[in-house]
């Protein structure tokens, strides 16, 4: 069984009269037995994740963890100190993002975060955090009835949302907000604590709640301290371009582009490269590739016929190499005809060729690679046509035994 090591900094200033230890916790081993330790003795923990930064060290340098008043609300705590950089750190930021370091954990025995504190805190911040999480570690279990019986009020639901938020992802907090937006009127909507919910929470596009904020984004920021629309937006992105992509679908993208990619928040000559952007994005992590292949050849028709050719090979050809799906090959199949349409090269009838070979359409495949023939002007171009050629009428024979 391994020891624990006491949180120690290195320098000069740190008194040494700190009377409040921090045990270091370094890998899964220790973190266990000081859970067990907690659970023994009837504990909550009061967990530290740091990286030796200067804001804990100020915290020691000015004597929070020597106050009285902290003292006496650690006396219902296991405390304990976890660095990022250490095997149990890096275990520990993937179940709870931190924003920022140091964060301040107060979990009941059960490991559920009843609150959590980011950056300096003064004694009086820290002491008061503790004293309220020690009086009713289990206020979830409490809420969550309340919530099954349809039985919360306002506050209570407020409650709920932050304790979800503490312990649950993003997504699964979203859908709990929108039942609590759900219960509310328009008017409702933009009173303070339920504005300040709709503009963290009200992201989803199968719902009214974006549009809603788009609309009345001037009045929320006169009444949500910092809300910005951009970011808002910006979120709302990520958001539903996540659930697009882990859905498959492309009606949820096309209603990103064309619901949250806007002037004035995008510069009207960014609108098209942003909904690009986003279709490739949906495209390459969910194998769906046609809307971005119509949208890059519509783009296309912007440029010089040579300078399209040569782009809509590309993209193409990066396709072929990155994907083996058939909805890619087919969106590359189409990106290859519009280069040789704009502009006949010899290797663009050659990825004709190619594609129709993985696609095992050896007769198109036999017919790419007649154009490409007229447009050979090189050995070497001539011998990679031929083995091409080699492995199409392979694949002809082979099919036709």
């Amino acid at each position: 069984m391994k020891s624990f090591f006491i949180l120690l900094f290195t320098i000069a200033f740190i008194p040494l009269s700190a009377q409040l230890r921090l045990l270091q916790i370094d890998d899964f081993e220790d973190y266990e037995i000081a859970l067990k330790s907690a659970q023994d003795n009837e504990n909550l923990l009061l967990v530290c994740l740091h990286n030796g930064g200067t804001e804990l060290r100020k915290m020691y340098q000015d004597g929070v963890f020597n106050d009285m008043g902290l003292l006496n609300a650690a006396k219902a705590y296991t405390s304990i100190a976890i660095d990022v950089n250490e095997p149990m750190g890096e275990r520990f930021t993937k179940l709870f993002v931190p924003e920022n370091l140091p964060m301040f954990y107060l979990m009941n025995k059960d490991e559920f975060v009843l609150e959590q504190l980011e950056g300096y805190q003064s004694a009086a911040q820290l002491s008061k955090a503790m004293q309220e999480s020690a009086l009713e570690p289990y206020r979830y279990d409490t809420l969550l009835l309340g919530y099954q019986a349809h039985a919360l009020n306002d506050a209570e639901w407020i409650e709920l949302l932050e304790l979800y938020s503490y312990n649950f992802d993003f997504r699964a907090t979203t859908r709990i907000a929108q039942q609590f937006l759900n219960r509310k009127s328009e008017a409702e909507l933009l009173e303070k604590n339920t504005a300040i919910i709709l503009s963290e929470y009200g992201l989803n596009l199968e719902t009214i709640y974006p549009q809603f904020v788009i609309n009345r984004a001037e009045q929320i920021q006169t009444i949500v301290p910092g809300f910005k629309l951009k970011d808002f937006l910006n979120t709302a992105i990520d958001f539903n371009l996540n659930l697009a992509i882990s859905s498959g679908d492309s009606l949820l993208c096309e209603s990103i582009c064309e619901s949250l990619v806007i002037a004035p928040v995008v510069k009207a000559d960014s609108l098209r490269e942003k909904r690009l952007t986003i279709r490739k994005i949906f495209a390459y992590e969910s194998g769906r590739f046609q809307l971005y292949a119509e949208d890059f050849m519509k783009m296309m028709d912007r440029q010089a016929p040579s300078v399209a050719s040569n782009l809509l090979y590309d993209e193409a050809y990066q396709l072929v190499e990155k994907f083996n799906e058939a909805s890619a090959l087919s969106a590359a199949m189409l990106l290859a005809t519009k280069s040789t349409q704009k502009q006949a090269s010899f290797r663009a009838h050659m990825l004709q060729a190619y594609i129709a070979y993985l696609q095992k359409d050896n007769s198109s495949a036999k017919g790419f690679l007649l154009e490409a023939r007229k447009q050979i002007k090189n050995p070497e171009q001539l011998r990679n046509l031929d083995k091409l050629q080699a492995l199409v009428d392979a694949a002809e024979k082979e099919a036709k035994d």
